[in-house]
């Protein structure tokens, strides 16, 4: 079967990002043009589903339809609400602000597991709250009591990262996998899994993939990630700076290569299934695109119920935003 891979929006100005199906529409982020876009596989349209994102990357959907997004010029978690308004969750982690939300990842019970990296670029406003001494993944969960849900409560996840990148969770939600490591740094891109207890506490990692170092420029490692129907990693890696070049590769849960597929444009981002089957790799790129792949690999359905019986809410919010 020949793999099809076709640009269906962009490039727009700066990057895209954060990318996820809601059940008829890709939704993904234009990080530099602090939006939200929609892209109709059905239609081919584009449309604004968020303005003043204040440059949210990753996006996510919860188990119930929530819509959550990592507001890097904020830095904080935000979601978005279908009367198209927004509301943070918690910023503080034992007193201090974290750093900088990247990509997140929602669990089953509705808790927001988000890599927090650092960032060179600033965030807006005065800097008053300087960055944490750690860079880490951070879960963030709130419980319910009286039919009310209690205020969001962080706590810090791993306790060996320096740059958390992108974050994946098994389909038993009993592995945190975490693309570690700056691209193009002194140090080596790793792809970590980390197992979770019961309580959501993680354990020592096991090295799945170590990526290409140099003195002069290391290979880039995975920005994003996503799962397949059969509970592979599929990853989105690479440049055409150094190493292999810009790739989608899939990871065996064990850590095994099964295959890689070369890109036509560089750097990509960040991926996820989509389209009426889930069939389609949809990818976002550093120069602003957004690809789709047809034929490749058919992509994990555990959000899919979820997704469409929460579509109207999110529809919604999008014309209201708009």
């Amino acid at each position: 079967m020949q793999v099809e891979i076709k640009q269906v929006a962009g490039p727009i100005n700066g990057s895209t990002g954060g990318v996820v199906w809601d059940g008829e529409r890709v939704l993904f982020s234009a990080v530099g043009e602090s939006r939200i876009l929609g892209f109709d596989p059905a239609s081919g349209q584009i449309s604004e589903v968020r303005r003043f994102t204040n440059r949210v990357n990753g996006i996510a959907i919860g188990p119930n339809g929530e819509f959550y997004g990592a507001q890097e010029g904020s830095r904080r978690v935000i979601e978005f609400v279908a009367d198209g308004s927004s509301r943070p969750t918690q910023s503080r982690i034992n007193g201090a602000f974290h750093n900088f939300p990247t990509d997140l990842v929602v669990d089953n019970l509705g808790r927001i597991w988000f890599a927090d990296p650092y960032n060179a670029v600033r965030a807006t406003g005065p800097q008053i709250f300087p960055p944490l001494n750690h860079a880490s993944v951070i879960r963030a969960s709130r419980e319910k009591a009286y039919g009310i849900f209690l205020p969001w409560h962080l706590k810090r996840v791993t306790f060996d990262t320096i740059a958390p990148r992108a974050v994946l969770l098994s389909p038993d939600e009993r592995t945190l996998y975490v693309a570690e490591g700056d691209p193009g740094g002194s140090d080596r891109c790793e792809l970590r899994a980390y197992p979770l207890d019961g309580n959501g506490d993680a354990g020592e990692f096991r090295l799945l993939h170590k990526f290409s170092g140099g003195k002069r420029r290391a290979d880039r490692g995975i920005s994003g990630m996503t799962l397949d129907s059969s509970g592979n990693i599929v990853a989105c890696a690479g440049w055409r700076m150094s190493g292999p070049g810009p790739l989608i590769y899939v990871f065996a849960p064990s850590g095994r290569v099964i295959e890689t597929l070369e890109l036509p444009a560089d750097m990509p981002m960040r991926c996820a299934f989509g389209g009426p089957n889930v069939e389609d790799l949809f990818v976002t790129t550093a120069g602003g695109q957004l690809l789709r792949i047809k034929n490749f690999r058919v992509g994990s359905n555990v959000r899919r119920k979820s997704d469409e019986t929460s579509r109207s809410s999110r529809v919604e919010a999008s014309q209201r935003s708009a």
